[in-house]
């Protein structure tokens, strides 16, 4: 029988690729490390570049029998400053400069992006360069917007552009973003990353712009602030989440982002949606061997809000030694889990709410596991929906997702708590059965005989899980 495994994990590990992993025995390491998920940023390089990595990670999981998704970042309409001389650019606090689509000068920043110009008003506040510069806006003219520098500081050719405050017209995705989406299916990618998200109808557009048969799932990034007046809608309609917290700390107020991540998480976690919390996790991992105790504490504490996953980007993409950060990542995971699953699962099953009807039949799933002691929960799954309810509950048992589909064999290595298994042959309990029960006896976490539950779909039509059973893991 033609079956797949990788090593057990509960919060799953999403790493950037850049040119700090393009050799293949660096990736072959992080993989081994930990790395669930490979993001391909398509705000850098070229897609040539990016084709050879994606290729070059789909190799090296198949080799090594591990579930490595592949997401797909796109870079939405993100607003940039055009070519300054020099490649940088001083500007003093007290100094008044115009943003307008032209050249630079010693009283002009070149912007192209003439809907930027026009949505602005004057009191607004343009933050350039991650927030580092800040701008007030004076006047308006056509094509042309007075600011005052009420924040200096050295401004550098491709800075981001970010205005809160206004809600502008450019629709996601973007001409570029559709240029993106159609490389992104043509290479069969398992998770789109929709970057600057503002409602639920970004989304749909984006669902709208793939071509039929190949429509990865849509993973919604939170990092705007209107993006959190429509929270629950966006997260309703997305297949997962990321809290985006480098656009998202200039976007809002940059005290208020832990109560805003806790936020976005327990919405995700509400609604059955993985959700991954991401940028400077490891950050001073970038130039040096460890990490300050700042960071560990921060990812500890993603994991205690309840984080699916946790993610690298700098750090894995361009720092001086991706596979330790990945090691590190780990580390922290696995420490704070010893603490953090059973209390978790404790409090998740005894206050439940509100549940769909794959989450009352994964409600009962954990349930059932918990009160019989049983070693693992077994989903034989034809789509998503189905293991995130069970993920939800944050069960202590192992959840093993079988599938004979390979893309949904990989897409389930972002879920918290999941151990996907890929059965090629179909999904036929015995051999399913006899496949998961080698599959924790390889990693000790069960043995013959044991019990396990196990969720399956009577009608074969894939939609969801309706039947739930005990059973004894076979020899």
């Amino acid at each position: 029988m033609p079956m797949t495994d990788h090593t057990w994990q509960r919060t799953k590990i999403v790493c950037t690729l850049g040119p700090a992993t393009d050799t293949p025995d660096v990736l072959r390491r992080m993989i081994a490390a930990g790395m669930d998920v490979a993001r391909i940023n398509l705000s850098h390089g070229d897609h040539a570049d990016q084709a050879r990595r994606i290729r070059q990670v789909r190799e090296l999981a198949g080799q090594m029998a591990r579930p490595v998704a592949i997401l797909a970042d796109l870079p939405g309409p993100k607003f940039r400053i055009g070519p300054l001389q020099g490649g940088a650019y001083r500007l003093i606090e007290g100094a008044q400069v115009a943003l307008a689509d032209a050249p630079h000068d010693a009283e002009t920043l070149p912007v192209r992006h003439r809907e930027l110009l026009d949505a602005l008003r004057p009191g607004e506040t343009v933050f350039l360069a991650d927030g580092s510069i800040e701008l007030r806006v004076r006047a308006v003219a056509a094509g042309r917007v007075d600011c005052d520098v009420a924040i200096g500081g050295t401004l550098r050719t491709g800075s981001g552009i970010n205005v809160p405050e206004s809600r502008l017209p450019v629709l996601v995705p973007t001409a570029d973003d559709r240029r993106h989406l159609a490389f992104a299916a043509a290479e069969d990618v398992d998770w789109i990353g929709v970057s600057f998200v503002q409602t639920a109808d970004d989304l749909a557009r984006v669902r709208a712009s793939l071509p039929a048969g190949r429509q990865p799932l849509l993973m919604a990034k939170i990092e705007t602030r209107h993006a959190l007046t429509d929270l629950d809608s966006i997260v309703a309609s997305a297949d997962a989440v990321m809290v985006a917290r480098g656009d998202l700390g200039v976007e809002t107020d940059l005290a208020e982002i832990p109560l805003v991540q806790k936020r976005i998480i327990a919405v995700a976690n509400a609604s059955a949606r993985p959700v991954v919390t991401a940028t400077q996790m490891l950050e001073s991992m970038v130039e040096h061997e460890h990490p300050t105790r700042a960071e560990v504490t921060d990812i500890a504490n993603a994991v205690l809000d309840g984080t699916d996953a946790v993610m690298l980007s700098a750090e894995s993409a361009v720092g001086r030694n991706p596979v330790a950060a990945v090691h590190m990542l780990r580390r922290v995971l696995a420490a704070t889990e010893t603490e953090y699953v059973a209390s978790m699962a404790r409090d998740r099953l005894a206050s439940r709410g509100s549940v769909t009807a794959d989450e009352a039949v994964g409600l009962a799933a954990c349930q059932l596991a918990q009160q019989l002691d049983a070693r693992a929960i077994i989903v034989l799954a034809r789509s998503l929906a189905p293991v995130a309810a069970i993920a939800r509950f944050r069960p202590q048992a192992t959840v093993i997702a079988l599938t004979d589909s390979e893309r949904l064999y990989r897409s389930l290595a972002l879920v918290w708590g999941v151990s996907p298994l890929h059965e090629a042959s179909g999904l036929e309990l015995p051999a399913c059965l006899a496949g998961a029960a080698r599959w924790l006896s390889a990693h000790a976490l069960a043995r013959s005989g044991d019990r396990a539950v196990v969720l399956s779909d009577s009608t074969g039509s894939g939609n969801a899980v309706d039947t739930l059973r005990m059973v004894r893991l076979p020899a």
